[in-house]
């Protein structure tokens, strides 16, 4: 029986097995929380990485924790290093109420798996555990090592990888399944920032209340706004048969006015995939007479609200390579008097980013503008090495000649000096991915097995 027959019988052998262990992480709520002693991140992504550990431990492998930033499994001696790079905290579940299930209770339909996270990481992360597990089985004298690295707050900046890479050696390449198939040779960069203004509580009509969002990287799909005035019925009307970019309903309590705007939730890689709450809420405060307050929201949806690509801010712009250049508003909200809202910026990779502070600075004067967090843009040669093998395994695997990708998307790949995200979402694959009814084919999920168990296979026995 040749390898590659083994492989499948070995994924089929340990299918069942691979499902019950996604099934235990994806019940542990791991978004990010408040940090506690022994846990930077909050108790969720901890319990996250624990649990995953212990799985390791359970098939064998001994299980190292950073500090609980990060933890790695390894198979193999000597020779070089290889990783993949997982992730296991989450993106918040937003409204329930938009889940067919509970988000945090892996269920099982018409041969898909949902559950926040299995397809974002979880589900890649259990499965590359288990790929470990296959390939060791195949090669009992190995020539490298393998680490399956597992971080807990790759949807927050990544610092768990920062912190584990002062504790431990770089690899000598890396994959991780957190972008797409074939492979993805070029990344954005992704900057955030954060824009404030005081406003004044003086005027007849003010806000007393608004919110919108849960993530910087995540179009909100619900905004909140309560304000107080003496003008209800002339704001009410104007709510009632406004038609914008959201749908839009608004309840009245004495001279106080209840505004909600409903959108669509998507990736803030493609927040064009999306219909942003918060821009369309900004779209009808911009409307209404706020007084000395009004050039607030009216300069808020001009330079923010009014598109996705960075026009109103005058940093539009693309490059042959990874296209063009993203704008998603994450969060809009008031606090003490100050409204605040938060931008992900993912741009093309042969941007500068200082000249693009630079930019938003001058378009939003008066503002308060902070640079919240940045990472570098990522390319890796399509003829390289790594790329090369890569697209040889996933081709043999699906027949697919499908090109190598550049997305907006930012991955752990740019954590390491080489490294390129590899799956584990295959071509035309819709799951849901950082929106309710997250989901993942349990078909595509046993492929990505397959493909990960091959090159960690080769891995292990290359010269």
């Amino acid at each position: 029986m040749g390898v590659n027959e083994k492989i499948n019988e070995l994924v089929d052998k340990y299918f069942d097995d691979i499902l019950k262990a996604l099934e235990r992480v994806i019940a542990i709520p791991s978004v990010m929380g408040e940090p506690k002693e022994g846990m930077p991140f909050g108790e969720g992504p901890a319990k996250a990485l624990n649990e995953t550990l212990n799985i390791a431990k359970e098939l064998g492998f001994e299980a190292v924790n950073v500090d609980n930033y990060a933890g790695h499994v390894e198979y193999g001696q000597g020779g070089k290093l290889y990783a993949v790079l997982g992730h296991l905290d989450v993106v918040p579940e937003g409204d329930r109420s938009r889940w067919t299930d509970d988000p945090f209770k892996m269920v099982i339909r018409e041969g898909k798996m949902y559950g926040r996270g299995v397809s974002d990481d979880k589900g890649p992360s259990i499965g590359a555990l288990f790929a470990l597990k296959i390939a060791s089985e195949l090669v009992e004298k190995p020539k490298n090592r393998v680490r399956i690295i597992l971080g807990t707050n790759e949807e927050n900046g990544s610092q768990c990888l920062k912190y584990y890479f002062t504790k431990e050696p770089y690899p000598d390449a890396a994959v991780t399944p957190d972008g797409d198939f074939p492979l993805v040779f070029a990344e954005k960069g992704i900057v955030t920032y954060s824009i404030k203004r005081q406003i004044s509580g003086e005027y007849s009509t003010k806000v007393l209340e608004l919110k919108a969002g849960t993530a910087a990287n995540v179009v909100p799909e619900e905004c909140i706004a309560v304000l107080e005035t003496d003008k209800v019925k002339e704001i009410q009307y104007l709510v009632s048969n406004y038609k914008g970019m959201c749908k839009y309903e608004c309840t009245v309590d004495g001279n106080k006015i209840t505004i909600k705007s409903f959108g669509k939730s998507a990736h803030g890689a493609h927040p064009e995939a999306g219909i942003n709450a918060a821009a369309g809420m900004l779209e009808i405060l911009s409307r209404i007479d706020f007084g000395p307050n009004s050039e607030v929201f009216q300069t808020l949806y001009e330079r923010l609200g009014k598109d996705y690509y960075g026009i109103g801010l005058g940093i539009s712009g693309q490059d042959d390579v990874s296209r063009k250049l993203t704008c998603n508003l994450g969060i809009l909200k008031l606090e003490n008097g100050i409204v605040e809202a938060v931008i992900n910026i993912r741009h093309p990779i042969f941007y500068n980013v200082d000249m693009l502070t630079l930019q938003i600075k001058e378009a939003m004067k008066g503002f308060e503008v902070e640079r919240k967090s940045y990472s570098k843009p990522l390319y890796v040669s399509k003829d390289s090495d790594l790329v090369q093998q890569l697209l040889r395994i996933y081709r043999e695997e699906t027949g697919d000649t499908t090109e190598p990708l550049a997305i907006g998307g930012g991955t752990y790949a740019r954590s390491v000096p080489y490294g390129v995200a590899y799956g584990a979402v295959f071509p035309g694959e819709d799951t849901h991915m950082h929106q309710p009814d997250e989901s993942w084919s349990l078909e595509s999920f046993k492929k990505y097995i397959k493909i990960y168990t091959k090159l960690i296979y080769e891995w292990l026995i290359n010269e």
